[in-house]
């Protein structure tokens, strides 16, 4: 939802801070509502949860209707990210990285200083301030552009991840690589994943861009040729002579799933070993165990998410909906 507040022209968008399917819409375009009023329940595994208007406010357009999925996922939302990632960063971890729309990163910017975080990933899919938001529905482009920029005066090494998309930013993947060598940044593009709507009919091929088309518009501008990536790397690496790298995640052109090793803890304590399989185990249990416990069934469980992995990306079964990329 997003709300215009009284006597001004400041503009709030509420947006979900987990991924759950919408269960009622209590207002609509017009409507005035008190700060603290309900304007959206959700619900996820029977739970349900109130979307509360921040402010005094008129609705000035809604984006969801009952039975939407809203995908969760962006950490910066949460009002408990400050605690959360100065805790995280304060555990004996040997790389810790962040995903993040980048719309609050200034805002954010000193307690991610202060967390001492050293690589921080923004996904971005369009320069052009009209696409940004046709395809972000909402937020400003030059309020992302400035969170970057903070980063890397930061030192906080930086990576955008783009989705390019034949009928929306077809047009922009040269710009976008242009913005990251100049900034040396490292551009990671992503090829549409074939998940939700895009399982079954005609859109995901009216959309889709392979590795070797994006190849082809880069090829008009620069020299490039393949380089080295970790095993477990999801993305091709491409080495621009004396400019930097690019990647693509190509998840239809040469899938790698068969040697990611990757596993997704959702916030609620289970454990997914594919984002294609819908199989998750509990650890939240384990919390209450003594260590000399715990650590056996946690080193079981472990070992058996990572036989969920599948050879390709399957998007009927897909878990993203519930913990995200």
């Amino acid at each position: 939802m997003r709300a215009t507040e009284f006597g001004s022209v400041v503009m709030t968008v509420l947006r979900a801070e987990n991924a759950a399917l919408v269960a009622e819409v209590h207002v609509a375009v017009g409507d005035l509502v008190a700060g603290g009023a309900i304007v959206v329940t959700t619900e996820l595994m029977k739970m349900r949860h109130d979307l509360r208007a921040p402010m005094d406010a008129r609705v000035v357009s809604v984006h969801v209707g009952v039975g939407d999925e809203l995908h969760g996922g962006e950490p910066l939302v949460t009002p408990k990210f400050d605690e959360f990632l100065l805790g995280v960063m304060a555990l004996p971890l040997a790389d810790v990285s962040l995903t993040t729309n980048g719309q609050l990163l200034g805002r954010k910017r000193e307690v991610i200083r202060e967390s001492g975080i050293k690589r921080i990933n923004v996904s971005l899919d369009t320069l052009n301030p009209m696409r940004f938001q046709q395809i972000a529905r909402g937020g400003d482009l030059g309020t992302v552009l400035e969170g970057i920029d903070g980063l890397l005066a930061d030192g906080i090494k930086v990576k955008i991840n783009m989705v390019p998309l034949r009928t929306q930013n077809h047009s922009d993947v040269l710009a976008m690589l242009d913005y990251c060598l100049d900034r040396g940044i490292e551009l990671r593009y992503i090829e549409l994943m074939r998940m939700g709507h895009l399982v079954k009919g005609n859109a995901f091929q009216s959309d889709f861009i392979s590795m070797q088309s994006l190849l082809d518009i880069i090829a008009e501008k620069y020299e490039f040729a393949r380089t080295d990536a970790p095993y477990d790397s999801t993305s091709v690496r491409f080495q621009v002579p004396g400019r930097g790298v690019f990647g693509v995640i190509a998840n239809e052109s040469e899938p790698f799933c068969s040697s990611c090793t990757r596993l997704r803890l959702s916030s609620d304590g289970y454990l997914y070993g594919c984002l294609s399989s819908s199989r998750r185990q509990s650890i939240s249990d384990l919390l209450d165990m003594p260590s000399h416990l715990a650590l056996p069934k946690l080193q079981n469980i472990l070992v058996s998410a990572l036989t969920d992995k599948k050879l390709a990306f399957e998007g009927e079964a897909t878990v993203m909906k519930f913990i995200g990329g």
